[in-house]
């Protein structure tokens, strides 16, 4: 368990949304948004490694994976059997690509595989060990130059297939596509398939934002999978879109956010980044180390980050004026006892801790917190 200054790094909420993707995986009838079969448009490429290496050369194949951020993570014995593999004429897995822009294919999957080719033939920073067959190349630093030329010619006429995920396929399909795709150890979750789909504005925006240092002073959250993306990402999702016209599933609601967020005006951006941080420092200053967990309610329990009470109070928050939070911080300890008490109503602790993408607790916290807050900025 990954620990932090102040809170630590763990963040009540995500693991059950993790788990109800992954029964949406398996469980059609599952699905809210269904799509039209027909609007699936992938086909499949038979090219050479050379083909590949060239694409990689002349950088149209993204793998600077900011999105992914899991380049490289097979240790040389491993990267050294798969060029083994090509050695032998055995068969690599099909490669699968987000073809939307031809000049610059994004990997859906197959990152590590590209990387292990890239490292072995262009970089030439792979020496091969650990090698299970070919005993005559294994543990004698050989790189690819040194090879002979029969086995550089086995390895990059060597055919994959590649699966091509063609433009005009509709956005919704391709975030099904990513998750049915990306099902082994090393897979992409929610906030990562969407920061992949939405290069550009959207994508740049959250990177900045959590990596800028007020908010990693406030909020000293990880950010190797994207959890601090997406704890942001829910804060804006309700900021542009009020709770009340909120339907469930929560990683839908937060697909739209992420499309809107392409093309919301630089202005906009700019008070949204101000309210939040703005709403960190008041709800820091009302609850210090208690800010955002459920330790508020006893010492007993542990200081975690709940990313249902940081969207809530967030959201909330920012909406507010000076005059009325000026009137907060003098009724705080009045606000805070009673805000203590919400916790012993069953229907609200749930709304917090399970279940928390519903309708009824989104509807449930928000109209609770926001009665609570009303009492105390006249």
């Amino acid at each position: 368990m990954r620990k932090g200054e102040g809170i630590q790094l763990v963040i009540e909420g995500f693991a059950e949304d993790a788990d109800r993707n992954l029964l949406k995986m398996y469980l059609p009838e599952t699905m809210t948004e269904p799509f039209d079969p027909n609007e699936i448009r992938i086909t499949p490429q038979t090219l050479s490694i050379d083909n590949v290496i060239a694409r990689i050369r002349n950088d149209e194949i993204d793998l600077n994976t900011e999105f992914q951020r899991k380049a490289n993570l097979w240790k040389n014995d491993m990267q050294s059997r798969l060029i083994e593999s090509l050695m032998l004429k055995l068969p690599l897995p099909a490669f699968y690509f987000d073809a939307s822009e031809d000049d610059r294919w994004l990997v859906v999957d197959g990152l590590q595989r590209l990387s292990a080719l890239k490292n072995f033939i262009i970089d030439e920073s792979l020496p091969l060990i650990g090698l299970d067959i070919l005993k005559d190349y294994d543990n004698k630093g050989l790189r690819f130059r040194d090879l002979p030329r029969i086995m550089q010619r086995r390895i990059m006429e060597a055919n994959v297939t590649c699966f091509l995920i063609n433009p005009g396929t509709p956005k919704k399909v391709k975030y099904n596509v990513f998750k049915r795709i990306n099902t082994g150890a090393l897979s992409l979750n929610d906030m990562e398939i969407r920061n992949a789909l939405n290069q550009g504005q959207a994508s740049v925006f959250l990177k900045e934002f959590t990596e800028d240092s007020k908010f990693r002073k406030l909020i000293p959250l990880p950010n190797e999978r994207m959890e601090d993306r997406e704890l942001v990402l829910r804060c804006i999702a309700f900021i542009q879109t009020n709770y009340s016209k909120y339907e469930s599933p929560l990683g839908a609601f937060l697909d739209r956010a992420m499309e809107k967020l392409q093309t919301t005006p630089l202005e906009e951006l700019n008070n949204i980044t101000n309210s939040i941080l703005r709403s960190i420092e008041i709800h820091t200053k009302l609850f210090g180390q208690d800010r955002f967990s459920r330790s508020v309610i006893s010492k007993d329990i542990h200081r975690r980050l709940n990313s249902a009470l940081f969207e809530v109070w967030v959201v909330i928050l920012s909406g507010l004026t000076p005059l009325q939070i000026e009137n907060i911080y003098k009724n705080q300890v009045a606000l805070k006892n009673e805000y203590k008490q919400l916790f012993g109503d069953k229907s609200f602790n749930d709304a917090v801790t399970t279940s928390t993408a519903s309708r009824n607790a989104v509807i449930n916290r928000f109209t609770k917190i926001e009665s609570l807050i009303k009492k105390y900025i006249i």
